[in-house]
């Protein structure tokens, strides 16, 4: 156990206009205006004996490749260890295409390389700002979200952790919220952080030089009350769930400053389900689109994409993905799944954890899109039977929920011990 460091950093990463927005299917021409900037923030831990980061980044997805480039690119700059660098996305549906993703124009890769470095480099500004710190932590409630498949299931926690310094001056409040950021009307083609950073900058008004870290929760099949509405909405939505982390960050009275950082991981295996033959596909693909803008057809060229994977034999095949665990002390605990994972998981996740608070955050470390629940498999929709044509060619085996739970939780157990 040891005297707990940390450093944060603020970086703008908001791309130029005329960029390819990304988020939602219906939009067929480029980014016309920037409403917001976005940001990527960054917070270092270090115990002394170990030490990992946590980024959150005003994106909707980030590459695997992506995220290797900027692990390699901070381990070099400041000796972190790649391996206990989190960087997730907060999914806001108005950022620019940072991944690749059919049916959303061309991405463009020199951008996206200099996003990376952006990146890297906010991570190395906060290692650069290691002050001696104590932590504390607390819950609260934002009901802004639904079930958006219909079902019972939601979460509406809100998880708060509260940074200061020796001092007593707040440095970071890290949020963890399930909703998906779509409160941005996608016909205004700007970009936009949505509600997360409404959320955000509430924080960084209340605390003077502290910075605000949303990490999106496990919201695959969750939405806000107001889906595509006007940024009047997306101000209150933020407002109200900003508004909350300070109740909460201001509610903490207990503060630690001796304990042990620690970070792990697993790469998980899933299946895959297979897709059709290459004589179905193929009667697809000669049918040609019916889109106006066959580019921009995502089911289209999955089918063309997918077509010279079927004819080569590749009906199916192992997808693995990467789980990561982190941990503050004995309290506080944090689960990075690089995917759109459906509530359940998160909630299953949460109830299982030995740890007062865990945060379950998606599209950690990638995304390979949705993680549905076996129910919702069965009942079929966009998000267990269309979505993954959009990330890459195979959807994933319907136990890909119990996989998800069964790896973070088992790591949560062993940090705790």
């Amino acid at each position: 156990m040891g005297n707990l460091k940390a450093g944060v950093s603020k970086v703008n990463i908001t791309p130029y206009v005329g960029i390819w927005l990304c988020g939602f299917g219906a939009r067929f021409k480029q980014s016309e205006k920037v409403h917001d900037e976005l940001h990527a923030r960054a917070i270092v831990f270090d115990d002394g004996n170990d030490n990992f980061a946590m980024v959150t980044c005003d994106l909707l997805t980030l590459d695997e490749n992506s995220i290797g480039s900027i692990r390699k690119m901070a381990q070099e700059m400041t000796g972190l260890k790649g391996e206990n660098i989190l960087i997730s996305t907060t999914h806001t549906h108005s950022g620019p295409l940072s991944s690749h993703l059919r049916g959303f124009g061309p991405l463009d890769s020199s951008w996206v390389e200099i996003l990376e470095k952006k990146i890297a480099g906010a991570i190395a500004v906060a290692s650069r700002n290691m002050q001696d710190v104590s932590i504390g932590a607390g819950k609260g409630q934002a009901s802004i979200n639904m079930n958006r498949r219909g079902g019972k299931a939601i979460d509406r926690e809100l998880g708060v952790i509260k940074v200061n310094s020796d001092n007593g001056k707040t440095l970071a409040v890290i949020m963890n919220y399930p909703c998906h950021p779509v409160i941005v009307p996608w016909d205004l083609h700007t970009i936009s952080a949505d509600y997360p950073g409404v959320a955000s900058e509430v924080i960084e008004k209340a605390y003077d030089g502290a910075i605000g870290m949303f990490f999106t929760g496990t919201c695959g099949n969750i939405n806000p009350m107001a889906v595509c509405k006007d940024f009047n909405e997306v101000r209150r939505l933020g407002t109200i769930v900003g508004a909350e982390a300070l109740k909460v960050s201001e509610e903490i009275i207990s503060f630690e400053s001796q304990l042990d950082v620690k970070a792990t991981k697993e790469i998980v295996v899933l299946k895959s389900q297979e897709i059709p033959s290459a004589e179905q596909l193929q009667e697809i693909v000669n049918a040609g689109s019916k889109a106006k803008n066959p580019e921009l057809d995502w089911e289209f060229n999955w089918t063309k994409d997918a077509l010279e994977y079927a004819k080569a034999g590749k009906i199916s095949a192992d997808v693995p993905v990467e789980i990561q665990v982190l941990a503050l002390g004995n309290k506080i605990a944090v689960a990075g799944i690089p995917g759109e994972v459906f509530v359940e998981i998160g909630l299953a996740i949460k109830e299982k954890s030995t740890f007062e608070l865990t945060f379950p955050i998606e599209c950690a470390n990638g995304c390979i899109g949705y993680m549905p629940t076996r129910e919702a498999f069965d009942e079929g929709g966009y998000e267990p039977a269309l979505a993954f044509k959009l990330f890459g060619i195979y959807p994933v085996d319907k136990d890909v929920a119990e996989k998800v739970i069964n790896s973070a939780v088992q790591m949560v157990h062993e940090l705790k011990n």
